[in-house]
């Protein structure tokens, strides 16, 4: 009797102000994504196991994704190899055993495509995830992909594996840009109001008292049982610093406010208070600077 098994693929298009969370949601529900290309700044077009496609469309529709199937992405090959004479050859096998349990393991890891020279991240991430030379192969790679896209200026990333061999594309926009790895500094003297870090260390946490030109996140992560080994990184990084302000503006409270919203920009806590010239505008000012994370 002949087996039918659900080996098909299928595409996706999806639009979303949060379109490249897509993966990391996927990833949460053990949805595995097998490629995802970014189409514009709010779409992409990604691709799951065709026995995954219910679950994508409950997950992503319940989030408010715009989301339609594009196009089923061909069958996978399954060869199924069945031992017709039980007077093999020991060494024959032997010699069996051995292709298939090599097959089974990582060989070689290949970093492909314009985003090839993130080749260092790729195999820290591919590591951080349990994938190194003879590891066993990735069955899941959708937590390897989405850290990979979360890379500057990547948009688009699979993860191929054939026999042995696992190979990385990575495509990037912008690829003529070269980035540097340096830390984030604190744009100002203030409280820490906000602290987004998908890549480097925080040096310190939301409520923390901050210098301007104090070192927020760390260009380096670290790794090992103590912690004493470390690695230079590309930092993808957001600080928002709290500063109280109090300033003097002459003329109208209206033209006092306006006049405070031009000179520090976002705000909060904000009271006026009517003096000799004009009106006195307190509050705190909300500083923030990013690297590599808009």
């Amino acid at each position: 009797m002949r087996l039918n098994f659900p080996f098909g693929k299928q595409e996706f298009f999806v639009e979303s102000l949060s379109v490249y969370r897509v993966v990391d949601k996927l990833a949460r529900a053990g949805i595995e994504v097998l490629s995802f290309r970014a189409e514009s700044k709010n779409s992409a077009v990604f691709t799951v196991n065709g026995k995954d496609t219910k679950k994508v469309f409950a997950i992503l529709r319940s989030s408010c994704y715009n989301i339609k199937k594009v196009r089923p992405k061909g069958l996978s090959k399954v060869v199924e190899k069945i031992v017709k004479s039980a007077g093999l050859l020991a060494g024959v096998v032997l010699f069996t055993l051995s292709v298939l349990f090599f097959q089974a393991r990582v060989l070689d890891i290949r970093v492909v495509g314009s985003g090839a020279y993130y080749r260092e991240e790729v195999l820290r991430i591919l590591s951080e995830n349990g994938v190194k030379k003879f590891s066993a192969l990735p069955k899941d790679c959708a937590h390897i992909t989405a850290n990979i896209i979360s890379l500057p200026r990547v948009s688009f990333c699979t993860v191929g594996k054939d026999g042995g061999i696992v190979t990385v594309t990575v495509e990037v926009t912008d690829d003529d840009k070269t980035l540097s790895s340096e830390p984030l500094l604190s744009p100002a003297t203030g409280v820490v109001e906000e602290l987004v870090v998908v890549r480097g260390t925080p040096m310190v946490q939301v409520g923390d008292s901050v210098g301007e030109g104090d070192e927020v996140v760390k260009n380096e992560i670290y790794f090992g049982e103590e912690q004493e080994e470390s690695s230079r990184v590309i930092v993808i990084a957001r600080v928002v610093v709290a500063v109280p302000f109090a300033k003097e503006y002459a003329g109208s409270e209206e033209n006092a406010l306006l006049s405070a919203a031009l000179e520090f920009g976002q705000t909060r806590d904000i009271h006026t208070t009517k003096t000799g010239e004009g009106f006195l505008v307190e509050g705190v000012a909300l500083i923030a600077k990013s690297l590599n994370l808009g």
